[in-house]
């Protein structure tokens, strides 16, 4: 049971828990090492999830015996890789990266990794990229990590594509904080404020979804 202060949203984990538990449960693979050291020499954001959302992902793919996967927003592959060794060995993901340098990297990565034989790396930008995918679904999974603004259609494009049954899973859906109680501070941030209020709104409508209290927000719905 929750005690008063957990009740209101406080909590036990220290950094020293969470470093136990993150060695006990998500330790990283060699290659997950490997795709953040590439991150960080090639001088990309390093803005990848971090090893304990990665295994929560994990877990929910091999929970729905995903084989067909989604993402939006590749970066370094450290999250595709998490996603891709919850695929059986004939499961197939498609990671979409607007940026061509990062998919350049990427694909380095997913190389070394032994994992270029079931993961599909295909630039350009997500809504442009979508709309080619769809006969290869419908597909047991979605993932969105990409840009903020994007998010309601992305969720809308789940909706249409994925099974009964299947995942729509968002990182990043507090917002950095901005999610609500807070006034925009430019046309984009306004843009990306009503979009992924959007994006939860739809989970909440058309998916049986929650949000997971991590410390960026984890979202997920099922169709």
């Amino acid at each position: 049971m929750a005690d008063k202060g957990t009740s209101h949203g406080e909590t036990h984990l220290t950094p020293a828990i969470g470093e136990y538990l993150v060695g006990l449960f998500a330790p990283e693979t060699p290659g997950l090492q490997d795709a953040a050291r590439a991150i960080e020499e090639a001088g990309m954001p390093r803005i990848q999830v971090s090893p304990w959302d990665g295994r929560i992902l994990e877990i929910l793919l091999r929970l729905v015996g995903a084989g067909k996967v989604v993402e939006l927003g590749t970066l370094g592959a450290y999250s595709t890789q998490w996603i891709a060794r919850a695929l059986p060995p004939d499961g197939r993901m498609w990671t979409v990266e607007a940026s061509p340098r990062h998919a350049q990297v990427a694909r380095g990565v997913l190389e070394r990794a032994g994992l270029s034989d079931r993961v599909v790396i295909c630039e350009g930008k997500g809504l442009d990229v979508l709309p080619t995918l769809e006969r290869h679904g419908p597909f047991d999974a979605v993932f969105v990590d990409a840009d903020k603004g994007g998010y309601a259609a992305y969720a809308g494009w789940a909706r249409d594509n994925l099974r009964p049954g299947g995942l729509l899973i968002g990182d990043n859906t507090y917002l950095f904080g901005r999610l609500a109680g807070v006034e925009p501070t430019s046309p984009d941030d306004r843009e990306s404020i009503e979009s992924m209020r959007r994006f939860h709104e739809i989970l909440a409508r058309d998916f049986h979804g929650v949000c997971i209290p991590t410390s960026e927000g984890l979202s997920i719905g099922i169709k």
